[in-house]
């Protein structure tokens, strides 16, 4: 009879996130080495009070990344840690997000296509710093606060610098900053009329698909 202290140790990793068999025998002899796990790394169940130490253990030793593709791909190129299949809500790239699933194709989608200097027009800070939050560090990001006009020898040096602008047009956007980025045939700029950061993504990957 299993003591009620215990815990099947096949729950605790698909509580954890971690289904794959193959995952999972990863996993315990993980657990195993770190001594997590006493005795043998075949043992049917663990105390309780070392779910939290092996989760920790875990994250430790692994990238816990989902099957979308950009993730396991970013996990594949971490150079510290080896990755671990896991599902979508316990991925340490994408957070389970789609917002962040749809932030790193496009950033993929957009330096295939060779234009990785992105100009975002539009939106706050607070904004920026939640895009950049989900971001790998592939491409390159700079942000134009909507809310704030300037001469436009600021702006300009900007536009000189980006493969890709963004007028972000459901967002903070007064015209006084817009009306330096209308672009006038530049086939370099993009508006996005919705407010969504998925939107923002789906967008310029449909820009770069198109070129």
């Amino acid at each position: 009879m299993t003591n009620n202290a215990d815990i099947p140790i096949a729950d605790m990793l698909n509580d954890f996130g971690i289904i794959d068999k193959t995952a999972q025998q990863t996993a315990r002899k993980a657990l195993f080495q770190s001594h997590v796990i006493q005795k043998n790394s075949d043992r049917p169940n663990i105390s309780c009070s070392k779910v939290d130490p092996a989760q920790q253990a875990l994250r430790e030793q692994f990238i816990w990344h989902c099957n979308h593709g950009n993730c396991r791909t970013a996990a594949q190129q971490n150079p510290g840690k080896p990755p671990l299949p896991v599902e979508q809500r316990a991925c340490q790239i994408c957070h389970g997000s789609p917002s962040a699933k749809a932030l790193l194709e496009m950033e993929k989608v957009a330096i295939d296509d060779r234009k990785s200097n992105i100009l975002i027009v539009g939106g706050t800070e607070k904004k920026e710093r939640e895009i950049l939050k989900k971001l790998s560090s592939n491409a390159e990001w700079r942000f134009i606060d909507g809310t704030k006009g300037k001469e436009d020898r600021y702006y300009r040096s900007h536009r000189d610098w980006a493969d890709i602008i963004v007028i972000w047009q459901s967002t903070p956007l007064g015209h006084r900053v817009s009306a330096h980025f209308d672009g006038k045939g530049d086939r370099r700029v993009i508006t996005v009329r919705r407010r969504g950061i998925h939107c923002l993504a789906e967008e310029i990957i449909r820009h770069c698909q198109a070129m």
